[in-house]
């Protein structure tokens, strides 16, 4: 985080630590990840070895790696493939998501559309929203949107604040689960977007206590903040 924003980051933990519960049990974390697809069977072979975990390194048929094989692949790699564009909202504990059309990227147009369309279900009660500072989230149709749905932005998020937005951990469980369910074979778009939506269903089962913990431990992250930036000042 750059030094500029530090301050402004402070200041919104001690907004937060003074709210109460109930208030910041209302909010909502919205934003939007990209997988890639391999393309060539030398990639596939490369992405089942990162699936199995970036600590020890196995061959993908399941056997003893030799010395040379246990050197990891690249955390560039996720930058490489087909792309497949989601968005998705964290709210009530509760993962939801919609996949964007292939070769579509967000804008203001395409936002306000899934605000309209899809926020009041994903909202599921909640009034305060959770997200970045690109320009197309924060444009004049995307603000009407919200007026639409019901819903407001919280007030004097801080900018370079990705750690505040719970979604992004919600992403990871997401990335964890689909490298458990990885498939020998290349996959194809429509394969995988049966397979990311499977693995939706699965951690809003099974990682629910997770969820909900991420959707309400704001003062948490905050605490964490402070204890950082603490620290940095003593050295």
């Amino acid at each position: 985080v750059g030094t500029a924003y530090i301050a402004m980051r402070l200041e919104y933990c001690d907004m937060v630590k003074r709210m109460h519960q109930a208030t910041l049990d209302r909010w909502a974390y919205t934003d939007g990840t990209v997988f890639y697809l391999d393309r060539t069977a030398d990639e596939h072979e490369h992405s089942q070895r990162a699936a199995l975990g970036p600590m020890v390194w196995r061959q993908t048929d399941g056997g003893d790696a030799l010395y040379a094989d246990c050197v990891g692949p690249s955390k560039y790699k996720k930058a490489q493939g087909r792309p497949v564009r989601v968005w998705g909202m964290l709210s009530e504990g509760k993962l939801s998501i919609e996949v964007l059309e292939q070769g579509e990227v967000m804008n203001n147009e395409l936002y306000s559309t899934l605000v309209d369309e899809k926020f009041p279900e994903w909202l599921d009660g909640c009034e305060y929203l959770v997200q970045d500072f690109e320009a197309c989230l924060r444009s004049e149709e995307a603000l009407e949107a919200f007026e639409r749905v019901g819903v407001q932005l919280v007030p004097d998020y801080p900018r370079c604040s990705q750690d505040f937005n719970a979604i992004e951990n919600a992403w990871d469980l997401l990335r964890k689960r689909l490298a458990e369910t990885m498939p020998r074979a290349l996959e194809a778009r429509d394969g995988f977007i049966i397979r990311l939506h499977e693995a939706v269903v699965f951690i809003n089962r099974y990682r629910k206590n997770r969820l909900e913990e991420l959707s309400r431990n704001q003062k948490v992250r905050c605490k964490e903040c402070e204890d950082l930036e603490g620290a940095r000042t003593s050295w």
